[in-house]
């Protein structure tokens, strides 16, 4: 398959797990068709992102009316025709589940003449992550002695300032060559995330240890009872607390920390592309599809709340503190 074709149609649906799931095979791509225009449907704030980074060329919100028209269908007339397609001959898609019908046919009758849409079959035993990378591998294969590994093309390379209330923290983090450390107690389901009493008891031994941090909540958790538990208890000295960042900050933050710990949630992926040496706890059927790449370890259970805090403190001692407090 000719890695060189002028424009190139991604097309990736769901949160920002989701996205990040596809960073591997969106790079990979980047890296084989230099000279392409690589333009990505998916949600606009997270592709930015992508953008920034330099993986793409174009972000189309999924939520526009352009994008809108790939699913609804053609009816001849050439305002119709998404003018971000352009010369698109090539379209790839990676979904959770088969397509529904029609969906192909729907992008071909926009005039792009080859479209590919990869999802995980039954049972699949292997991260969605890598799954995706290999598939997406097959249909662009390495003619040449360059050929990164997942791991290469499994991050965002980003170069950006710091939250204003993050500069403080960073600032006096360097405590016996440590950083400091950055934890998100929330997630897209309550099932999947650990009590929040227990990330408070994290933090607030790691603050008698003098070590400092952020801790980060977006608006679902604004609305829950994680911004509630604080109110009652304010966050220890040298610990400070973010509110809903903005994606970018969110990433630049998490580049900087020395470690990230959170539950499965977007923010933990995101704390993963960006290089952050990660804690993630997860439950036992979704750790093998979800486990987040790059300097991460994972603590499973069949359920969060059966993850006790001794444990998670003994693998923050390992990691952080290099097993000597």
């Amino acid at each position: 398959m000719d890695a060189d074709r002028s424009r190139i149609l991604l097309l990736r649906f769901g949160g920002l797990g989701d996205l990040l799931a596809v960073l591997p095979a969106i790079s990979w791509i980047r890296k084989r068709a230099r000279d392409g225009f690589l333009s990505l449907v998916c949600r606009k704030e997270y592709g930015e992102l992508f953008l920034r980074s330099g993986i793409v060329d174009e972000i189309v919100s999924i939520d526009g009316r352009e994008a809108g028209l790939l699913f609804r269908g053609a009816s001849g007339a050439e305002t119709d025709r998404p003018r971000w397609l352009g010369k698109v001959s090539f379209a790839l898609g990676w979904m959770q589940k088969p397509p529904k019908a029609g969906m192909i046919e729907t992008i071909k009758s926009f005039g792009v003449a080859e479209v590919r849409i990869c999802w995980p079959p039954e049972g699949l035993r292997l991260a969605l992550s890598r799954y995706f990378f290999e598939e997406t591998k097959s249909l662009f294969p390495s003619d040449g002695p360059e050929n990164p590994d997942f791991d290469e093309c499994a991050r965002l390379l980003l170069d950006g300032e710091l939250p204003e209330k993050a500069r403080g923290v960073a600032r006096l983090s360097r405590i016996e060559g440590n950083g400091f450390v950055a934890v998100h107690p929330g997630s897209g389901g309550s099932f999947k995330c650990w009590p929040t009493g227990n990330f408070v008891e994290i933090v607030r031994r790691l603050a008698r240890e003098g070590i400092p941090g952020v801790w980060i909540t977006g608006e679902a958790e604004e609305e829950s009872l994680v911004a509630g538990c604080l109110q009652k208890e304010p966050l220890p000295d040298g610990w400070t607390w973010i509110r809903h960042p903005p994606i970018l900050e969110l990433a630049n933050l998490l580049a900087k920390s020395a470690l990230y710990l959170g539950n499965d949630s977007g923010v933990t992926h995101l704390a993963a592309a960006c290089g952050a040496r990660v804690l993630a706890l997860f439950r036992e059927d979704l750790e093998i599809a979800w486990r987040p790449f790059g300097r991460s370890a994972v603590i499973a259970s069949r359920t969060l709340a059966e993850i006790e805090i001794g444990r998670v403190w003994s693998a923050i001692q390992g990691i952080y503190m290099g097993g000597n407090k």
